[in-house]
């Protein structure tokens, strides 16, 4: 089995340890300490968006400010750089899996033209699910899927929540966080920021269900693999004038069977469009071959760009940038 989730406003900047004492994204990093776990710390999302991220990860498409679920050549047929018909050359079942309603963006008949076998949605959540206007709270979703994967097929899925999202209203005092612990962790020019201080919460709350998740899969699956990586960045930073770094980098952390911590290259770095050929390489026979304009983080990949900045693992700025 194979998991991608994608999850909302997954930033990386808490897990750097200037902001250890948050204790927002303990669980994550605790994944990322285990030895069958690789991770990315140089990494951006396709762009600014939910959307951009959707596209970028189902089409392997770079984000051109162009909504690829709004032009008919995307439900005409796959693109040939889509990662669902490659990925089901391999034996695997397709399945997309998203806490809100499916018509949103168009993302139910979008992933079905783009090659997915099946979509899954708010519809097909627990009708006592809490949540918001986009959809479930991350709990319920991770439940849907664990109860709705087959366990006697291969299958690929790619894991969309909603949860980190204003209006932020998972009930977190019932979640069990601690707001005083948060509260002490910030600058003192913030403590009395309640609306900060409620952001984190989600992120908290996103980060622990990810964690339970996570055991969860391993647990019922041994041989999986689950792959963790932002949809973007921007929603929210401690720094008010954050680095182009800590603005829009996103983690890519893959974990499971067979993963080793140096499996991805040294000065590795990448973008969404780097995820399909990446897994592929980790889990196709020699000799298989695939369409893809990104390429693999354990083989060449040291830089990711978007339409508005790029990464290496030493270095960023700005894109498209020319002197008048």
């Amino acid at each position: 089995m194979i998991f991608v989730v994608l999850s909302e406003s997954f930033a990386n900047w808490p897990l750097l340890d200037k902001y250890a004492s948050l204790h927002i994204a303990d669980q994550v990093k605790k994944i990322i300490a285990e030895d069958d776990t690789a991770y990315c710390r140089s990494f951006l999302p396709n762009g600014g968006s939910t959307v951009s991220a959707v596209t970028g990860v189902v089409t392997g498409l770079a984000d051109a400010n162009l909504y690829l679920t709004t032009m008919p050549e995307s439900f005409s047929a796959p693109y040939p750089t889509a990662i669902a018909p490659q990925i089901e050359r391999l034996g695997y079942e397709t399945n997309f899996w998203y806490a809100g309603p499916a018509t949103w963006e168009r993302i139910e008949p979008f992933t079905l033209a783009q090659g997915f076998d099946h979509f899954y949605g708010r519809g097909d959540m627990p009708d006592d699910a809490t949540g918001n206007v986009w959809g479930c709270d991350d709990e319920y979703l991770y439940q849907a899927v664990l109860a709705g994967v087959a366990p006697d097929k291969d299958s690929f899925n790619i894991v969309l929540n909603v949860s980190n999202h204003s209006p932020f209203n998972v009930d977190l005092e019932s979640k069990g966080f601690d707001f005083r612990q948060v509260t002490d962790g910030l600058p003192e020019t913030e403590k009395a920021n309640s609306e900060l201080l409620t952001q984190l919460g989600h992120f908290w709350y996103a980060d622990r269900e990810l964690g339970r998740f996570v055991e969860a899969v391993k647990n019922k699956y041994p041989d999986s693999l689950v792959v963790i990586v932002g949809d973007h960045a921007e929603r929210y930073n401690i720094d008010k004038n954050p680095s182009i770094y800590e603005r829009y980098g996103v983690p890519l952390i893959i974990t499971g069977k067979g993963v080793e911590k140096d499996m991805f290259i040294p000065k590795s770095a990448g973008s969404h469009i780097d995820i399909a050929p990446t897994l592929l390489e980790m889990i196709a026979p020699q000799g298989f071959s695939y369409m893809s304009i990104g390429s693999s983080l354990t083989r060449t990949n040291t830089m990711g760009v978007n339409y508005a900045v790029w990464f290496t693992h030493d270095y960023y700025g700005e894109a498209d940038i020319f002197p008048l």
